[in-house]
C-alpha cells in the first residue's frame, strides 16, 4: 500500500516558501533580525528544493531505465 504524501514536500509548496522567505528578507520595512533570519531560511528551502528536484529525476532516469 502506498504512503500519502504530504502537500508539505512538494516542489510547488517548497518554491512558494522560497519566495515567501525572499519577499520577507528584501523588505526594508522589517527589522534586522528578521531578514537574516527570512534570509537563512529562504536558502534552506532553496537547497532543499534542489536536492528533491535531482532525486525525482534522478528516480524517474532509473524507473525509465530499468523497465
Amino acid at each position: 500500500m502506498t504512503e500519502k504524501r504530504s502537500y508539505l514536500d512538494t516542489p510547488g509548496h517548497l518554491a512558494f516558501l522560497t519566495v515567501v522567505a525572499f519577499w520577507a528578507a528584501a523588505s526594508s520595512g522589517s527589522p534586522l533580525y528578521v531578514r537574516v533570519l527570512a534570509g537563512v531560511s529562504a536558502a534552506c528551502t532553496a537547497v532543499h528544493l534542489a536536492v528533491l528536484l535531482v532525486r525525482r529525476r534522478r528516480d524517474r532516469r532509473t524507473v525509465a531505465g530499468g523497465s
